[in-house]
């Protein structure tokens, strides 16, 4: 049944993973783009202030040796890198406590089937892997902590059956990692994974009992192809339908949204995206990973649109 309202959980403390003095585009302009994006569904969003939670939650999914390296780093007082990519900042820590407080909120309120919840938050995680970078991938890509990994994790433990739905224009290697011996059903849609970074996600379906299901699309491809594959992730999931759905939602395949993506779907592609998952929206979890400009702008709120069933 579709939800009138989604509930967003949201904090100033994200915006404290900044990589200041060094010009990066992941930083804390692309939350001022979603909410002005978001700004179009006013009437339409309820929004939450989480509480902190602890850093250790994250163990479900990182290592200690991981988790100790990130706050060794953050530490030090300045910006300093995980990798040429992946910067850590005095603010990381703080912004990382956030969203352990935002997965809490966001598992109770599901739980209660009262959803959609998005957890507008930064860093992203979705290439993060247990011990960092993940199946042979050369950097972290922006990513620090795997957070749509954590939901999955203790929803499918906690609660019932999930799937996760990961549409960013990059491979959610780190994901799909974590997951990779559960029954969790994880599907992905991205950029052909020989022609992007971070270079994996070519096997159509992998780890556990082929659970772990990749959709690669050419580059170039735009809302035509996007649909044929949406089209097919909604007969899956209705074939197996999950308890509850955990969304990995990249904004970057959004026509030139960033030039290190190929892709062009418009607000077709997301409101499509939307709509196939409405029938799960009181038990679907969002959270944001890439997005830098116009799919902030655009591609999200359609998303949410089409989540909702408004503006149809």
């Amino acid at each position: 049944m579709r939800s009138a309202l989604i509930k967003i959980l949201y904090h100033e403390d994200f915006m404290l993973h900044r990589p200041d003095p060094y010009p990066h585009p992941e930083n804390p302009g692309r939350l001022r783009e979603a909410r002005a994006g978001l700004s179009m569904l006013t009437n339409y969003v309820s929004w939450i202030e989480p509480e902190e939670g602890p850093i250790e939650a994250y163990l479900e999914a990182h290592t200690q040796e991981y988790l100790n390296r990130i706050l060794t780093l953050a530490n030090s007082g300045e910006v300093e890198f995980l990798d040429p990519d992946t910067y850590v900042s005095p603010g990381t820590p703080r912004a990382i406590r956030r969203l352990s407080g935002a997965v809490t909120s966001a598992l109770d309120i599901v739980g209660r089937g009262e959803g959609p919840v998005l957890i507008l938050g930064r860093p992203p995680g979705h290439h993060a892997g247990r011990g960092g970078p993940a199946l042979g991938a050369p950097t972290l890509g922006f990513c620090i902590v795997n957070t749509s990994a954590l939901l999955a994790l203790r929803l499918w433990k906690h609660h019932g059956s999930t799937a996760v739905v990961d549409f960013d224009a990059h491979h959610g290697n780190g994901t799909q990692e974590i997951l990779w011996d559960t029954p969790i059903f994880h599907f992905d849609i991205h950029q052909d994974a020989r022609t992007i970074y971070p270079g994996t996600g070519l096997e159509r379906r992998t780890g556990y009992q082929g659970t772990k299901v990749n959709y690669n699309l050419r580059p170039g491809a735009g809302d035509r192809e996007y649909e044929a594959v949406i089209r097919e992730i909604g007969l899956e999931l209705e074939e197996i339908d999950p308890d509850y759905i955990v969304v990995s939602a990249g904004f970057d395949a959004y026509r030139d949204d960033t030039p290190f993506v190929s892709l062009n779907a418009t607000e077709k592609t997301f409101r499509l995206i939307g709509s196939m998952l409405s029938k799960w929206s009181g038990r679907t979890v969002i959270m944001l990973e890439g997005g830098y400009s116009t799919g902030l702008r655009h591609g999200l709120p359609s998303f949410i649109a089409g989540l909702l069933g408004v503006f149809s």
